[in-house]
């Protein structure tokens, strides 16, 4: 092997689910907070995508292609916390597949830069987002139960520009149920 060769990387498919970061804001204001937010990424280290995008009352709900890495989902419902008129109201939520239960995620109050939620098995943890990792296991100081918005029809097709998340972040979203398990039983253990 060359000094400096760089072996391919083979790309992790992610179960294919459904992805939604709905926002409480007007579709417009939304549409130019996600053209604002594609404008970000160089075509180096991002790929257009194609998203759907409805509104149903305050709302606005955006869904990303069905096999996006969880990043993405997180990255975007962050950057959407800054929407102009949202006041912070976004919800990440992430459909069940074989490899996880579905969840939900909002502006974790305590933490900078996480999101957190529940599953659908009832299990709360953090999501750091700028690295993708868990960062903090129960309790998760939002409530368990929120209301998801609903009534979404007339979905409009988008091209945005999502940043590729790279193959270092958490690629195959490994042993997430694990990495909750490890960090519950060392917080337990330091206090």
């Amino acid at each position: 092997m060359k000094l400096f060769s760089k072996q391919p990387v083979e790309p992790v498919a992610h179960p294919p689910v459904e992805r939604c970061a709905y926002v409480r804001a007007a579709e417009l204001i939304v549409l130019a907070h996600l053209d604002e937010y594609s404008s970000l990424f160089s075509p180096k280290r991002s790929e257009q995508h194609q998203i759907q995008v409805a509104a149903s009352g305050d709302w606005t709900a955006i869904r990303l292609p069905d096999a996006v890495h969880p990043w993405q989902l997180h990255n975007l419902a962050f950057w959407m916390l800054d929407c102009p008129t949202a006041d912070q109201q976004v919800i990440a939520v992430s459909a069940a597949a074989a490899t996880h239960s579905a969840y939900w995620l909002v502006r974790d109050p305590e933490v900078p830069d996480a999101l957190c939620g529940w599953d659908d098995d009832g299990n709360g943890w953090t999501v750091d987002v700028p690295g993708n990792d868990i960062v903090r296991p129960q309790p998760v100081p939002v409530p368990h139960a929120i209301a998801r918005p609903e009534g979404f029809h007339n979905w409009r097709d988008l091209t945005v520009r999502l940043e590729d998340p790279g193959a270092e972040m958490n690629p195959t979203n490994d042993a997430t149920f694990l990495a909750r398990k490890r960090l519950i039983d060392r917080y337990e253990y330091m206090y």
